[in-house]
C-alpha cells in the first residue's frame, strides 16, 4: 500500500465520520420535526435535497481536484460537511434544515468521491475495501449517537454538534498530514483510446446506478415483504435484515484482510453472479430460507462490488481520467439509490409485496448483463479482460 500510515489512519477515521450522517437523520427526524414544526413528509424533502447536492458535488469532484488539488478538495469537502451539520444543530426553523441538508450533501458528495479517488490511485484493494467497511461502521454508529443524546439531553441537536466537531477534527488532521498524502505516489496506468474510455466510464456509471438500487432496495423493503403478508414474525424479519447488513459489512472487512488472495477480476465475477444467484434464491425459496439464507448471501455478494469497481477504474481507463470517472460513478450510484428503491416501493404498493423478489432478480440480471458487456474482449488481445485480470 502506497498510502503512508498516518494518512491511512486518518482516512479510515474520516470514513467512519462520513458514515455518521447516513444513520442519524432517520432517528433524529421525529424529534426534529416536533421541535421545528416541520411537515410530516418533510423528511423526504431533506433526503431529496441532500441527494441532489451529493450528486452534483460528486460529479464535479474530479474537476475540482484538477483545479484546486487533492488537499484543497479534501479540506473543502470536510468544511462543507462540518458546516452542514452545524447548520442542522443551530437551525431555528424548518427551512433552515433544507439549506443544511444541501450544504451537508455537497460536503459528503465531495468527500466520498475524493476519498475513493485517492484510494484507487494511491492504495491497494485491501485499503479500498477497508475504507468502505469503515463507512459501514460509521453508518451503524449514527443511530446510537442520536439515541444517546436524546436520552441525555432530550434533544437531537447535540448529536449534530458532535458530528460537526468530528469533521472539524478530521479537517485539522488532513491539513497536518498533507505532506504524507502528497508524497504518496499515484498509480501510473496508461489509458486506452478515447472511445474505450468513454464506453468504460458510461458502463461504470450504469453499474453503480443499478448496484446501489439493488443494495438499498434489498435492505429497505425486505422487512415489509416478510411481515406484510404475515409469512414471518417481526423478530425473524428483523433478524434477516440485520444479517443482510452484517454480511455486507463483514464482506468488506474480509476483503480488507484477504483481498490479495483472489484476482480482483475473478472476485468481481463472483460478486455479480453471486448476487444474481442470491436474488433468484430470495424469489423462489420458502420465506424462512429466503430471509435467513438467501438475503444474507446477497449482502455478502454485494459487499465487495463497489470497492472492486472503484479500484479497477483507473486500471481500466488510466490514471488521468480516473478522478472524473470515479466522481461520475459515485454520483450515478446516488441517483440509483434514490430512484430504484422508490420504484420498487411503488410496484409493491400496486402489485403486492411479493413483487419484491422479481424486482431484485431483474436488477441483478441487468447488473450481470452490464458486467458482461463491460468485460468482453476487445480486439485481438482482449484488452478489457487483460486489465480486469
Amino acid at each position: 500500500m502506497r498510502v503512508r500510515r498516518r494518512a491511512a489512519a486518518i482516512a479510515f477515521i474520516g470514513l467512519v465520520f462520513l458514515g455518521l450522517p447516513a444513520g442519524m437523520l432517520g432517528i433524529a427526524w421525529p424529534s426534529m420535526r416536533a421541535s421545528l414544526d416541520a411537515p410530516f413528509a418533510g423528511l423526504g424533502l431533506l433526503v431529496a435535497g441532500m441527494t441532489v447536492a451529493q450528486f452534483a458535488a460528486s460529479a464535479a469532484s474530479g474537476l475540482v481536484r484538477e483545479r484546486l488539488g487533492t488537499i484543497a478538495l479534501l479540506l473543502l469537502s470536510v468544511a462543507a460537511a462540518c458546516g452542514g451539520l452545524g447548520l442542522f444543530a443551530i437551525a431555528s426553523g424548518w427551512w433552515a434544515t433544507i439549506l443544511a441538508s444541501a450544504v451537508l450533501g455537497c460536503g459528503v458528495g465531495l468527500l466520498d468521491a475524493a476519498v475513493n479517488t485517492e484510494a484507487a490511485l494511491r492504495g491497494d484493494i485491501r485499503f479500498m475495501s477497508g475504507l468502505h467497511a469503515a463507512w459501514a461502521i460509521g453508518a451503524s454508529l449514527g443511530p446510537p449517537l442520536v439515541g444517546a443524546t436524546l436520552v441525555v439531553s432530550d434533544s437531537w441537536r447535540p448529536a449534530y454538534v458532535i458530528a460537526a466537531a468530528a469533521f472539524a477534527l478530521i479537517g485539522v488532521a488532513v491539513y497536518a498530514v498533507r505532506s504524507d498524502l502528497s508524497a504518496a505516489p499515484e498509480l501510473e496506468a496508461e489509458p486506452p483510446g478515447p472511445r474505450r474510455i468513454s464506453r468504460t466510464v458510461l458502463l461504470g456509471c450504469a453499474l453503480m446506478f443499478v448496484y446501489v438500487g439493488l443494495e438499498l432496495g434489498g435492505g429497505a423493503w425486505t422487512y415489509a415483504r416478510f411481515t406484510t403478508d404475515a409469512s414471518l414474525s417481526d423478530a425473524v424479519a428483523g433478524l434477516a435484515v440485520f444479517l443482510y447488513w452484517s454480511a455486507l459489512a463483514a464482506g468488506r472487512v474480509a476483503l480488507a484482510v484477504l483481498g490479495e488472495r483472489i484476482a480482483p477480476g475473478r472476485l468481481f465475477d463472483l460478486s455479480v453472479f453471486g448476487a444474481l444467484a442470491s436474488t433468484l434464491g430470495f424469489s423462489l425459496l420458502p420465506p424462512p430460507v429466503a430471509a435467513l439464507v438467501a438475503l444474507p448471501c446477497l449482502g455478502a455478494a454485494l459487499s465487495v462490488f463497489v470497492p472492486l469497481l472503484l479500484y479497477l477504474t483507473p486500471r481500466r481507463i488510466g490514471s488521468a481520467a480516473a478522478p472524473r470517472a470515479i466522481g461520475y460513478q459515485v454520483a450515478a450510484g446516488m441517483i440509483g439509490g434514490a430512484c430504484l428503491p422508490a420504484a420498487v416501493g411503488l410496484l409493491m404498493q400496486s402489485l403486492g409485496v411479493a413483487i419484491l423478489g422479481p424486482c431484485l432478480v431483474t436488477m441483478a440480471a441487468v447488473l450481470t448483463g452490464l458486467h458482461l458487456v463491460s468485460t468482453r474482449p476487445v480486439g485481438a488481445r482482449g484488452y478489457a479482460r487483460q486489465v480486469f485480470r
